[in-house]
Formats: C-alpha cells, sequence, structure tokens
C-alpha cells in the first residue's frame, strides 16, 4: 500500500466533508465546521496548510438525527458508540469514514475494531448549565473518564506496535492499568454530556471532546445561525458567532504561529491507498 501525501489526505477529507454537507442540507441538519477547520475557513478560505483533518460540530439533536439517517452514496460510513451498541465504538463522538479506497493504521491507539480509512470527525455540541463554575467542576469530574477511555484505548494495542523497550513497558503498565477499566466508562462519558439537556438550555459546550475544556463554552446565540461560507472552492456552513467562539479557544486566532509550530498534529503518516 502506499501512503497518502498531505494534499492527498486533505483531498479525500474533503469529498467526506462534501458529501456530509449534502446530506444535512438536504435533511435539514444544522452543523457547522469546527476547531482548526473553522480556523482555517476564516484564516484561509480551506485548509489551514499544514493540518491533516476536518472537524464539524452540531447541536446535540441534530448530531442524533444525522448519525441515526446519515446514507452516503459514496461508500462513506458512520460509527459512533450509540449506533454501533456492542460494535467497539471507543470514542464519545462520530467518525464519518472512508471504507473503499484509503487505509488508517490504528494500531497505537485503536479507537473501534473494524478497520476505516481515512475520517472527518463529527462533535455532538450539548447543552450546558448557565453558571460557569457549575460547568468548571463537571469538565474536571468528566475529564478523569476522557482520560480512561483514552487509557483503555490504548491498552487495546499489542506490544509488536512498539519498538523500543521503553515503549513496550509503558505499554504494558498501561494494560495493567486498564484491567480495571470496561467500555462503560465510555458511555458514562457520554452521558455525563448530556446532562443539560440541548434544548433546555442557555448555553453550550463541547463535552465529547474536552482538551479544550471551557473553552468550548458558549452562549447558543452564537450557534443560533449558521452563515455559508468558501473552503477550499466549495462552500460550508459555519456559526454565525465564529469570532467569540475562535477567540475564547484561540487568542488572536488571525496571526500565523511561528514557523516551528506549522505541523501536522494528528499524526496521519500512515494513511494508505488501499
Amino acid at each position: 500500500m502506499k501512503l497518502l501525501s498531505l494534499k492527498e489526505i486533505q483531498s479525500v477529507s474533503l469529498e467526506i466533508l462534501r458529501d456530509v454537507h449534502d446530506f444535512c442540507d438536504k435533511n435539514n441538519i444544522k452543523y457547522t465546521l469546527q476547531g482548526g477547520t473553522l480556523l482555517g475557513a476564516i484564516r484561509h478560505k480551506g485548509f489551514i496548510p499544514w493540518d491533516d483533518d476536518l472537524d464539524i460540530a452540531m447541536p446535540r439533536p441534530d448530531y442524533d438525527r444525522f448519525i441515526k439517517t446519515y446514507k452516503s452514496p459514496h461508500g462513506f460510513k458512520v460509527f459512533s458508540r450509540e449506533q454501533q451498541k456492542g460494535g467497539n465504538v471507543y470514542i464519545a463522538y462520530a467518525r464519518v469514514c472512508d471504507m473503499d479506497r484509503t487505509f488508517v493504521d490504528t494500531a497505537t491507539i485503536p479507537w473501534n475494531d473494524c478497520p476505516t480509512g481515512l475520517w472527518i470527525d463529527v462533535f455532538p455540541l450539548d447543552g450546558a448549565e448557565d453558571d460557569r463554575n457549575s460547568v468548571v467542576k463537571r469538565i474536571r469530574k468528566m475529564n478523569f473518564y476522557w482520560l480512561a477511555s483514552r487509557y483503555f484505548r490504548r491498552s487495546k494495542a499489542g506490544f509488536s506496535n512498539e519498538t523500543s523497550i521503553a515503549g513496550k513497558l509503558k505499554l504494558g503498565i498501561i494494560k495493567m492499568f486498564a484491567f480495571f477499566l470496561n467500555e462503560n466508562i465510555i458511555d458514562t462519558h457520554i452521558g455525563m454530556c448530556k446532562q443539560c439537556d440541548y434544548r433546555d438550555a442557555g448555553k453550550y459546550c463541547n463535552f465529547s471532546l474536552i482538551e479544550y475544556g471551557i473553552r468550548e463554552y458558549h452562549s447558543k446565540s452564537v450557534l443560533e445561525k449558521v452563515i455559508s461560507v468558501p473552503f477550499e472552492n466549495h462552500n460550508f456552513y459555519i456559526m454565525a458567532g465564529y469570532d467569540e467562539a475562535l477567540k475564547e479557544k484561540y487568542g488572536e486566532y488571525m496571526r500565523l504561529p511561528p514557523v516551528e509550530e506549522r505541523v501536522q498534529k494528528h499524526g496521519y503518516n500512515t494513511v494508505y491507498w488501499k
């Protein structure tokens, strides 16, 4: 198999995004570009040149409808723990995957038990309390389950994937720790995400991947309206309140990072053409 270049990764990811956009547009499902993808849309009118993935997000009611109904004429498939119960999906959000042309080697930190190709991430946005301190406390509690689920996923890797003695030793320690865990921790995490019903809340947060924590906590007015913007010669939807969201997450987001930080961050150096 041949490795994909960064440009090829971006091209296939864009095909998946276009398919998801078309489906959501036809079925009145709200989504927004998210994270670095949203930043790329505003700052570069496309991919951040060194970025190697695409992220979108949906209010929880739209997300639930999407994962239940998404069908692709191109063979892309949605994976989520809610829809693949018993199918061993180990993340609290969804991924839409290319199943026919590409293969991603995730042996070092598996996220499911089924081989897939390249994907885009789909994050549910959940309701959050109006009191910021209450949200901070909930995030701190949820962080344990998020980190534990990562250890659980890491424990699924085989020792043959580690080339150094130190790596094998670290994996052995993780496997011993994970002996006391099971995949129900992901279900607990998802349950905590949905603790505050999105439809009744005035605020929202991305609890499913809490790496940025309180920096993804906003008034629903930020997301209430979506607008169409250019991205790589196509048009996709973003939250109308993108300025607030990007400032909270990245600070002075229109300023480019130092040259040494302009590198791929997600380790997609093992994406192959089948």
